[in-house]
């Protein structure tokens, strides 16, 4: 009978929460609102919700219950300010736990429904600048819903911070929903547990609230209806049990999450990452290999299997595999103003054009080729692009930062070379991986 209360129950946390990022601009005049400094009150229908104003804030409410007469009978929106106006309005005075020396006070009430299932909600309170966007929300049982057949007026108070200086302005966002069938007839849950009707899955035990005992919900949430016991608070269980259900009405502080479940419902402090332990003295060229909580270990990454995945070659240029780094795409040489090849590259036709010099195009252009013909200095390498095709002086080794070489540098001198770079004592990467000390020399003038 009451499979849609838990539907609503569980769905509509995700619609409040993600209210103010789907709907369209709400038009902040013509509402039909009116009434004195005590209330304001909007009778019928009013308008659909859509974006508000990006300066629009969030107000946190709360909801409460309370005898309202014959007010829920017909549809109406209405902001109540002071005591005052809660005495003329319902007819006697309000709750104790209502302040209205800084609280305020919207009703929303539906109107007389033919059947049950129906559930009405403040779904948003918003303020930008001086006007006060209260959204209300009403769901209609859908598809597949069992229903009680008796006349019902669904309401909810709600009460929040007051606003002074504001005046109302009432939109709506509502909505039918289906109920689907249970799936509960062979799930058996552990204990501590029990099985929503509406997934067929085991969740945690409800949080249980209200009752003779009048319990309060943890943080900020909200004691509905259990649909799984015979107690019925629209017919008369005026002090039938609850259980707490959880939307999110509040913003949480950047170092806080809100925690959504009945048992918290509140912002709580978001636990910090466990510190890393110290990391053995070693170099890795690629990097350490993380951890769990992503630390690093006395693991070092492997080299790349594909140094060109992540390098991206400016035009003209392309990335040598062997290397991972750009190099000039095809070096033009020859044509009819006999461009050589740079260093000791070897100018041979081009196939990827339409000149042939063994057909007769001897003024045909060529590309570099380059193949070492020379032996390099112990201090260089020889460079095989065809944009270089000689001897280049070696990269020095990889260094560590000082304070990763054990012990004292050792005594010598340190100077400046005729290149630009520095001789002396050097923290580098041994063979081993580990950083030491070595002496570094000023590489032989070039000639």
């Amino acid at each position: 009978m009451f499979v849609h209360q838990m539907v609503r129950s569980i769905t509509r946390v995700s619609r409040r929460l993600s209210l103010v990022a789907t709907v369209g601009a709400l038009a902040l005049a013509g509402c039909g609102t009116g009434g004195d400094a005590d209330l304001q009150q909007v009778d019928g229908d009013v308008s659909n919700a859509t974006s508000p104003p990006a300066t629009a804030s969030t107000i946190a409410f709360q909801e409460f219950s309370d005898d309202v007469g014959d007010r829920a009978a017909t549809e109406t929106r209405t902001l109540i300010r002071t005591a005052r106006g809660y005495e003329s309005y319902f007819g006697h005075a309000p709750p104790a736990r209502v302040d209205f020396s800084r609280e305020w006070v919207i009703f929303y009430a539906a109107g007389t429904k033919p059947t049950g299932g129906y559930d009405a909600s403040v779904l948003a309170l918003l303020r930008s600048g001086g006007t006060l966007i209260a959204i209300t929300e009403l769901v209609s049982p859908g598809a597949g819903c069992a229903v009680t057949q008796a006349l019902t007026s669904p309401h909810v108070l709600v009460k929040f911070p007051a606003q002074a200086g504001s005046v109302a302005s009432f939109f709506k966002q509502d909505r039918a929903q289906d109920c689907p069938p249970g799936g509960c007839a062979a799930v058996l849950c552990p204990a501590g547990s029990t099985c929503d009707p509406t997934t067929g899955k085991c969740g945690p035990a409800p949080v249980r609230c209200g009752g003779l005992a009048g319990i309060a919900c943890p943080g900020f949430g909200r004691c509905v209806d259990d649909p799984t016991d015979g107690c019925d608070p629209n017919a008369g269980g005026a002090d039938c049990g609850g259980i707490c259900s959880c939307v999110q009405n509040v913003l949480c502080t950047t170092n806080s999450k809100f925690d959504s479940s009945p048992a918290v419902c509140a912002c709580v402090p978001i636990a910090p990452p466990p510190p890393c332990p110290p990391v053995c003295d070693i170099y890795c060229q690629y990097g350490n290999v993380p951890d769990a909580n992503g630390c690093p270990t006395c693991k070092c990454n492997p080299p790349p299997t594909n140094l060109c995945a992540a390098v991206l070659c400016p035009t003209g240029s392309s990335c040598d595999p062997a290397t991972g780094k750009c190099i000039s795409a095809n070096v033009a040489c020859g044509g009819l103003a006999g461009k050589p090849c740079p260093g000791f590259g070897r100018c041979v036709d081009d196939p990827s054009d339409s000149c042939d010099p063994a057909a007769g195009g001897a003024d045909c252009a060529g590309t570099c080729s380059c193949v070492q013909n020379v032996l390099c200095t112990a201090n260089s390498t020889f460079d095989s692009s065809p944009s270089v095709c000689t001897c280049v002086p070696n990269a020095p080794p990889p260094t560590c930062p000082p304070e990763k070489c054990p012990g004292p540098a050792p005594l010598a001198a340190t100077m400046m070379c005729a290149d630009g770079t520095t001789a002396g004592p050097t923290c580098v990467v041994t063979a081993s991986g580990a950083c030491g000390w070595t002496v570094t020399t000023c590489p032989a003038p070039k000639l």
